[in-house]
């Protein structure tokens, strides 16, 4: 008599395949890597990578330049020193010329990093004081505030940049102030153009007076 129950999968735990092992296996791989990259480019272009390269290229070059730029001010700077202090002596504040004299007892890693420091010393000097200060314009006296609040290395990073916009535009407008009071008292120095006019009337006048040929 027949089963009346005959089972059509006499095995009931079949051995799974291992071809399907791998096939879910790959599609677990892909997922992951759609997940990382989900829209890769089936067609990669080579001249992606040489345009990559290109810039890559052409800002070393500029890096380069700029740092061989910062390095021949720096020694521009710190060569000319001297004269600098000296020329100016009236109108620094009397503690920069110390400035100075600590930098040459540091060790910094470069000649740019000696005159960044040196430049962060000389703005704080100058700006301590009051009348200086007063030299600013309202969004000036702002970028010397912050600059103020940074570290030690962001303040070198940026000396540069303050001491070209801040502070020697400052510098220069209070070289005129000084030359100004200088001539309401009577007494300013002659500049080289000055004494050449001078020169030249006193030259036009013996001319005319004396006889004398030019």
């Amino acid at each position: 008599m027949p089963d009346p129950n005959p089972n059509p999968n006499p095995n009931p735990n079949p051995t799974p395949d291992p071809k399907d092992a791998e096939i879910a296996k790959l599609k677990a791989d892909l997922a992951a890597l759609q997940k990382t990259n989900p829209n890769p480019d089936p067609n990669p272009k080579p001249d992606d990578d040489l345009a990559r390269k290109a810039q890559l290229k052409r800002e070393e070059d500029e890096k380069a330049k700029k740092h061989e730029k910062a390095l021949e001010a720096a020694i521009v700077f710190t060569t000319g020193a001297k004269e600098w202090l000296k020329t100016n002596a009236t109108l620094l504040p009397k503690t920069v010329p110390g400035i100075f004299e600590q930098a040459e007892k540091e060790n910094y890693g470069s000649a740019i990093e000696k005159d960044a420091a040196i430049k962060v010393g000389i703005i704080s000097e100058f700006f301590a004081q009051q009348a200086n200060l007063d030299l600013l314009t309202a969004s000036q006296k702002s970028v010397l505030e912050d600059f103020k609040k940074l570290t030690k290395t962001d303040k070198q990073d940026r000396a540069q940049q303050l001491y070209d916009s801040i502070f020697e535009p400052t510098f220069e407008t209070l070289k005129k102030v000084k030359r100004a009071e200088q001539v309401a008292k009577g007494h300013a120095p002659q500049s080289d153009a000055d004494e050449a006019y001078r020169e030249k009337l006193m030259k036009g006048s013996r001319k005319h007076y004396l006889g004398e040929k030019q």
